[in-house]
């Protein structure tokens, strides 16, 4: 069962990140879900909460409203919601409306993000919210941004899944390993819910950018190792490892949540097991800022070329074995839903 608002391409059913868990706190934060406003603060006791972000008795957003104790109440009604969306008060009148209030959603904090289940409440309990660890271990530095991308959910899906395109959009950045006219064969792990796929590449260099943080000799040659996961709808982590004397690591964590059918909330965060200081970071986040910016700007052109002219029919590549396969996944979570 899906709800009226929600994108036709998104599964509602999964656990999406509607905000990094700093960014939450006691001032009420508007957002979107899957079509629909919502808006999250913190209890008393610092839990998330996450309701809809409208009052049941006039078209008035909670978000721009305040908090009391625990509740929020909505301005110009100045109707007061509960925690679990019940109205508990209204201003005329000593009893409540039976019934009033509005919708509660579950939520799970991890430290890092507050996820959101979007779809039947009570599915939420058999489905285990993204793991992001290593956002939090010891050994590692991290840096990132968050925007809003005009693109579809799918749209970013497939740009993750296949980075043979990182060269072409960005030469400068691209590991000379992605320089081949001949890539290494993808290895593709494919469960009923998630799909990994990782590729070897033979002893190559390293990029300039990559040797200096690093501390590498950027004429020496390292075999390099390329993972990728999408782990679910609203997560994808990809790796690149360095096999030096000991392995240097990045970590792209993208936090994807569906804001609507071509509006696209993107999280993302690279993390790095090596150089944890300030000096590579002021190197580094330039460098990636300006890459994904780019990307999200192409991939809004890509939206609106749809948007124009229709979804076409892609021809495809042995890369794109990953990119296929979480199609597949993405379209039977949707098509279940509609059952």
């Amino acid at each position: 069962m899906r709800t009226s608002n929600s994108p036709t391409n998104a599964p509602l059913n999964a656990w999406y990140a509607v905000a990094a868990a700093h960014e939450v706190g006691r001032t009420p934060l508007a957002r979107r879900l899957a079509g629909d406003r919502i808006v999250v603060y913190r209890d008393s006791r610092g839990d998330a909460v996450v309701l809809t972000d409208r009052c049941a008795h006039r078209p008035i957003a909670l978000s721009a409203g305040r908090l009391v104790g625990d509740d929020i109440v909505a301005p110009y009604t100045g109707w007061r919601y509960a925690p679990d969306g019940t109205c508990v008060s209204v201003p005329t009148q000593p009893n409540v409306p039976v019934g009033a209030g509005v919708r509660s959603y579950p939520v799970h904090e991890d430290g890092s993000f507050v996820w959101v289940w979007a779809g039947v409440p009570g599915l939420a309990a058999l489905s285990r919210p993204p793991a992001t660890e290593w956002l939090r271990a010891d050994g590692w530095a991290h840096f990132g941004n968050s925007w809003e991308t005009g693109a579809d959910l799918r749209l970013l899906q497939d740009n993750f899944a296949d980075i043979t395109h990182v060269a072409q959009v960005d030469a400068a950045i691209a590991p000379p390993a992605l320089l081949s006219a001949t890539m290494p064969p993808l290895d593709v792990r494919v469960t009923e819910t998630s799909v990994e796929f990782s590729r070897t590449y033979p002893q190559t260099e390293v990029a300039p950018w990559q040797a200096q943080v690093m501390g590498l000799d950027e004429a020496g040659r390292y075999v390099q190792t390329e993972h990728g996961a999408f782990v679910s709808p609203g997560l994808w982590v990809d790796r690149w490892v360095v096999e030096a004397d000991e392995p240097r690591e990045f970590v792209f964590t993208h936090a994807l949540t569906p804001l609507d059918n071509q509006v696209t909330g993107h999280i993302w965060t690279v993390s790095r097991n090596f150089a944890l200081g300030a000096a590579a970071e002021g190197t580094l986040f330039p460098i990636f800022e300006a890459y994904y910016q780019r990307v999200r700007e192409i991939l809004e052109g890509m939206q609106e070329m749809v948007n124009d002219d229709g979804p076409g029919a892609d021809v495809n590549l042995a890369a794109d074995a990953a990119v296929t396969q979480v199609r597949r996944i993405m379209d039977r979570l949707v098509a279940d839903e509609a059952r």
